[in-house]
């Protein structure tokens, strides 16, 4: 069995890998696995199945599949008999005891009587709880059944031995096989006449008249077919399927076997009548079976064979009575008695001798024993067995038996003779030496003492009938060691388990913890899919108005109402845009574009916007702590949160207060963890908002983060406020928590997970111009109405606009050639092909077009994790037509200049052309402060600049640009004009005020930045630009001016 264990494949089940097994089952296993007593134990709340070697012929052909199956799939069939057991072990933690239980088994294939002994112990794990079962067994089948059958013979025999007639045996055969009604559900006798027919004498367990049990029985085709038996055949074995509804017996089915075994007549020449038996269901017909149905049908024949021939003689005697006087006739007629009592000796005779053959081959140890002095007549060889092989037959118990002597054997034997009533023992010990100069052994055995009653009264012997159960004692013993020394095991190891008790108080309040997440998390999950299904129907119908109504702008130019109109429509379609953001923001189905950013600087850049919407009644202050950790989270998000924050704090404080905003370091650890949910502990970064309002009412604080509950005035808000700052919160990582006292005020933080990269630099193209272009434009949009505003849109702004209503439509017109420079796409299409596969199918047939999604609702296509996937530009539904030009032009330029940069990549690999020609009063060494927030535009600049001779100080930002020419003597500022945060021609112009001697090239894809600086002598570099374009700028009159001072 251990190997069998090792070779399970325990991964698949609850239980998991045997490394991961609790100590406690590891110990019990090795316990079970070590011992040959019958022994299996149970694990788990499924209850698991092990057992040992021993305990295999228990599950007979359930083995090895019974191997880590739940007991309840196991024992199927008896799960109603030992549930309610184990559920007293696991629920209590108490054992259970149960001696010799009738148990209806399925273990050969088909339903089998067995009994057993057997104790259920708990098992208690790491915990100290009770975990397992443990059950040792005895199985006592043969036992029972052998009992249960030799109590039947004694009772036909003590009810036969008075009967004198053939009445009177038929009447002892009535109430002497009604008593068991397990091993003879039914039983008829019946009688045969000189013609073969039968005729009933007798039935047990079934009332005569019944289909089964007629009054009189042919031979052959009637009820029962009696031929066989009148031809002399020994037994017949009937199957009963099919027959009219029969009795049970003492079980829950009626018989499906019957035997037919023959009552042997005088000299055996012809059967005088046959016993009809219904088998035990749950029986085999087996070499024990068949015996004992001989037994009770030969003492029912041997009966009816005596009261015949007492009839017969009293006959005979009375006959010579009134025959006195004819001594020929009487001599005749003692002549044939004479004959008659030859064959009744002889019938007497065999069946003594059938009497002797089954008395030797009972499975029970029986003797016969006679006088006073207890002589032996009969010995069967179970007895030989038990008190070893000797000289017994005709001697008196006490010299056959010496060693026994002592021990209250003889004195019962004595009792049972002289005071004539029967003994019955259990477990009774005995010492015998059962080997001629062996050693003592000690038995231990049930037996009965019955004595032998003749007509008179008198006792002339004593029956002795038992068995040997020494093996079972020898095995509750054992039991009972093991219970009483598992039970001090178990004790022993109470301390050691008391850690593992600790741990699983915390794992279940973890898992509790988990749990109420995980129902929270579905509860998002469903309002995520409602809300993003919404969204998504309602942007769209809001980038129909909004476009329209920028389109009907144009038409209407000059009309102050008309276009006030408009202007109050296009308010009412962004108030509608914000309300479908914050619907995707508490159900978490926001696009975020996570950016590394230093919340500090965020607050400091935010505090004129906070200014201007909280109004000069409230006082803000803000504390940002020394040292603030950068954090991932999307900025334009959490300002707007921030924002929503402020402002209820605002509308808290109806008559004026203190607004403070923290920002600062937090770590949140493991303990802090355990008691808030979706809580990681590590390191936050914190943002604290407090005011000093009304407060929030303890009874509602449960419920402020739901979505649509509000504590304003109806129609003051629409209540998603806060549970989109908790849905941002949650979508970024974080965590976020309120106090609040009435009165008081309320504080609330966000806490979002540190960042160890560093700060990345955020381009804002709302600053950029407002321009169209002539390159072609791919439409994908399956809403019509859509459709048509975004082609009305890009055509105003000179576009060349192509359109398809799905994405296989738009990949036809990818394949077809037409040279297309942008494909701008919706997000969720209808049709097989997604509108990701789509991009993917275009920039392999076409590499340098560039791609745009728009969506109102992105659900998981180009959003993974709540954030977009990286390299991806997305335009959110409703878009104006100013952000829609500029989000086309940012994309169309940085596709432009990538695919400048890898052409010019791959042309540096190819042999060196013929020197750039640049103006020969151009020196070979200029200092050039290169400022660029595209890595890989910058990279490529510099890359130019130093082939050309140059020195180049790199810088992405305005800030670490100025902060490059604080420490070198620059010549040039080369700069973008679209910059994170501060614009290149803000840059350019605190630069030349600064250092005057600089000069100023913007590198641009138009001369926004040029005329918005002020500075007519810099120089436009337009984008995309190929290094003869660079060294061209370099050798304008502006720049050669700064060249001559530098040389000079």
């Amino acid at each position: 069995m251990a190997r069998l264990m090792r070779a399970h494949d325990w991964a698949s089940t609850s239980l998991g890998a045997p490394e991961n097994w609790p100590n406690a089952l590891k110990v019990a296993l090795r316990l079970l696995l070590t011992s040959r007593f019958e022994m299996w134990l149970g694990w788990g709340p499924d209850i698991h199945f092990f057992y040992n070697d021993a305990y295999r012929p228990t599950l007979g052909v359930k083995h090895p599949k019974s191997l880590g199956v739940p007991t309840r799939i196991l024992w199927a069939e008896i799960w109603d008999d030992i549930k309610d057991r184990l559920q007293t072990v696991y629920e209590r933690g108490e054992a259970t005891w149960d001696r010799a239980l009738l148990l209806v088994l399925h273990r050969h294939g088909y339903p089998e009587e067995t009994y057993h002994t057997f104790s259920y112990s708990p098992l208690l794990g790491d915990s100290g709880k009770v975990e397992g079962v443990f059950c040792a067994v005895s199985e006592e089948t043969d036992r029972v059944i052998s009992e249960r059958r030799l109590a039947s013979l004694r009772e036909l025999a003590s009810r036969l031995a008075p009967a004198s007639s053939r009445a009177e045996v038929i009447d002892a055969v009535r109430e002497g096989l009604g008593g068991n009604l397990h091993d003879l559900p039914f039983s008829l006798t019946y009688l045969f006449d000189e013609e073969g027919q039968g005729h009933l004498a007798c039935a047990t367990g079934i009332e005569p008249g019944h289909g089964c049990a007629p009054a009189t029985l042919a031979l052959s085709g009637g009820t029962w077919d009696l031929s066989s038996i009148w031809a002399g055949e020994a037994n017949v074995t009937v199957d009963l399927c099919g027959r009219e509804a029969l009795p049970t017996g003492a079980w829950d089915k009626p018989p499906a076997t019957a035997a037919v075994v023959p009552l042997i007549g005088q000299g055996g020449e012809r059967p005088r009548g046959a016993m009809i038996v219904g088998l035990n269901p749950y029986r085999p017909v087996d070499e024990s079976y068949v015996p004992f149905l001989k037994l009770l049908v030969g003492q029912v024949a041997s009966s009816l064979a005596s009261a015949e021939a007492h009839e017969a003689a009293h006959q005979r005697a009375a006959a010579l009575a009134e025959a006195v006087e004819m001594r020929q006739k009487a001599a005749e007629v003692l002549r044939r008695a004479n004959e008659q009592l030859t064959s009744e000796v002889e019938l007497r005779t065999q069946e003594r001798d059938r009497f002797r053959t089954l008395f030797q081959q009972a499975p029970s140890f029986m003797c016969i024993v006679s006088g006073p002095d207890h002589v032996f007549e009969l010995v069967n060889d179970a007895y030989r067995q038990l008190v070893g092989h000797r000289d017994l037959l005709g001697l008196p118990a006490r010299e056959a038996l010496p060693e026994i002597q002592g021990q209250g054997f003889f004195e019962l034997l004595d009792g049972v003779y002289t005071q004539g009533e029967a003994f019955v023992g259990r477990n009774m010990p005995v010492v015998l030496q059962r080997t001629l100069g062996g050693a003592l052994e000690e038995r231990f055995v049930h037996l009965v003492y019955q004595p032998i009653v003749e007509p008179d009264g008198k006792v002339s012997g004593i029956f002795v009938d038992g068995h040997d159960v020494t093996h079972q004692k020898r095995a509750e013993e054992q039991l009972q060691h093991l219970n009483e020394t598992l039970e001090q095991r178990v004790a022993a190891r109470t301390d050691e388990l008391a850690d593992a008790l600790e741990r699983l108080r915390r794992e279940t309040a973890e898992r509790q913890s988990m749990e109420a997440a995980l129902r929270q998390a579905q509860k998002i999950e469903a309002l995520g899919k409602l809300t993003g299904g919404v969204a998504h129907d309602f942007n769209n119908l809001l980038q129909v108005i909004s476009g329209n109504l920028q389109l009907l702008s144009r038409d209407i130019a000059g009309n102050a109402r008309a276009e006030t109109r408009v202007q109050n429509a296009l308010a009412g379609v962004a108030r509608g845009s914000k309300l479908a953001s914050q619907l995707l923001a508490f159900g978490r189905r926001q696009p975020l574009e996570p950016k590394v950013v230093n919340l500090g600087r965020l607050l400091k850049n935010m505090d004129d916007l906070l200014r201007r919407a909280l109004g000069e009644d409230i006082e803000i202050e803000t504390v940002i702590s020394g040292g603030l950790w950068n954090t991932l989270v999307d900025p334009n998000q959490i300002e707007n949160a921030i924002l929503n924050l402020a402002i209820n704090a605002r509308d808290a404080m109806q008559h004026g207060g203190r607004l403070t905003i923290e920002a600062g370091n937090a770590q949140l650890d493991d303990e802090y963890a355990r008691q808030h949910e979706e809580v990681k502990p590590g390191q936050y970064v914190m943002i604290a908002v407090t005011d000093t309002g009304a407060g929030i009412p303890a009874d509602i604080l449960e419920r402020v983060f739901e979505p649509f509950f509000s504590t304003k005035p109806e129609g003051k808000g629409t209540g998603l406020g806060l549970s989109m700052v908790h849905g941002l919160v949650k979508q970024s990582g974080g965590h976020i928590k309120l106090y609040s006292e009435v009165g008081e005020g309320t504080t609330i933080k966000l806490y979002l997970p540190r960042a160890a990269q560093s700060e990345d630099v955020i381009t804002d193209i709302s600053k950029a111009p407002v321009r169209g272009g002539t390159e072609t434009i791919l439409v994908v949009e399956d809403d019509d109405d859509v459709r048509e505003t975004a082609v009305g849109l890009l055509s105003e702004l000179g576009y060349r606009v192509l359109k398809a209503r799905d994405a296989a439509s738009a990949l036809n017109v990818i394949e077809s050639g037409i040279p297309i420079d942008l494909l701008f796409t919706d997000v969720v299409m209808p049709g097989p092909l997604r509108s990701p596969e789509l991009a993917r199918k275009a920039k392999e047939r076409l590499p340098h077009v560039g791609v745009l999604f728009t969506s109102g609702y992105t659900e998981n296509a180009i959003v993974h994790h709540g954030r977009l996937d990286p390299g991806v530009e997305l335009l959110s539904k409703p878009y104006t037509r100013e952000a829609l030009a500029r989000k086309v032009r940012h994309v169309l330029g940085n596709e432009a200049q990538h695919r400048l940069v890898k052409q010019q990549r791959t042309e540096a690999s190819a042999p060196l052309p013929a020197p750039l020609l640049v103006a020969e009063d151009v020196p070979r060494r200029l200092t050039i402060v290169l400022v660029e927030d595209d890595e890989l535009i910058r990279a490529n600049t510099a890359e130019h600049l130093v082939e050309q001779g140059h020195a180049v100080v790199e810088a992405q930002d305005a800030e670490s640009a100025l902060a490059a020419l604080s420490k070198c003597q620059a010549d040039v500022l080369l700069t973008d004009v679209g910059l994170p945060g501060r614009s290149g021609a803000e840059l350019a112009r605190e630069a030349v005020a600064r250092w005057p001697h600089l000069k100023v090239i913007f590198a641009s894809g138009d001369d926004a930045g040029l005329v918005e600086s002020g500075l007519s002598d810099s120089v436009l570099l337009l984008k995309p630009y190929t290094p003869k374009d660079l060294a061209a700028a370099l050798a304008k009159k502006v720049v050669k001016r700064a060249i001559e001072r530098k040389s000079s």
